[in-house]
């Protein structure tokens, strides 16, 4: 399996490291994850540590971010994170995992929601898969049509601003479907524990496919 290049292939696989956002992670029980100089000045300090660039994790992760957001707190508290997300600046270059075509998108504009959204449909294995990804540019939406094709790594978007990409610092939320169970331009992304079990076998493991077998 090669490295599939998400975001800007000018960064190799030995610009990545893991990051932990974590309930586990003490340092976010006096620092608000949430706050984005907060989160940016520890994201250059995890940088400057390990010499690497990008950032990457959150597969099933426990988050304290979503603890302070009003919208994951309706009904139950969904804070498990079911997709991974990649740290790099906005206007950085996003890449189709795969061959395939645009099967749906959207503009999830309300706050803490994914932005701009782009949702591309796939064939693998005589299977059907389904590639999110989030938090991309407004400004990318006028290129993408349902139906439109693209090839592996070809540009598909940039990564968005705070100010359109949900009010994060800018990453691109990735996640991986079988089913997309009526949904078009958008996906569950974040669920509560007693969840997890109506997306099994639904939701897949990034990691299988981008980065356990080769970083």
């Amino acid at each position: 399996m090669s490295f599939k290049h998400l975001i800007d292939p000018a960064y190799s696989k030995s610009d990545y490291f893991p990051i932990d956002l974590s309930v586990n992670n003490t340092f976010w029980n006096e620092n608000d994850v949430s706050d984005i100089s907060t989160f940016e000045k520890y994201l250059e300090e995890k940088r400057t540590l390990t010499g690497k660039y990008i950032a990457h994790g959150g597969y099933l992760e426990q988050r304290a971010l979503y603890r302070k957001s009003a919208r994951f707190q309706a009904g139950v508290v969904r804070d498990i994170h079911m997709g991974i997300d990649l740290w790099a600046p906005a206007g950085t270059s996003v890449h189709a995992f795969m061959d395939g075509v645009v099967h749906s998108y959207a503009h999830n504009d309300d706050a803490g929601n994914y932005g701009p959204t782009l949702i591309l449909e796939h064939d693998f294995k005589g299977k059907k898969l389904y590639t999110l990804y989030g938090h991309l540019s407004i400004s990318d939406m006028d290129k993408w049509a349902v139906g439109f094709r693209f090839r592996e790594s070809e540009t598909i978007a940039t990564l968005g601003k705070p100010g359109e990409n949900g009010g994060y610092s800018p990453h691109l939320h990735f996640q991986i479907m079988t089913d997309m169970q009526d949904y078009k331009g958008d996906f569950p992304g974040v669920a509560a524990r007693e969840e997890l079990d109506r997306y099994d076998g639904v939701i897949l493991d990034p990691n299988e496919f981008i980065f356990e077998k080769i970083l």
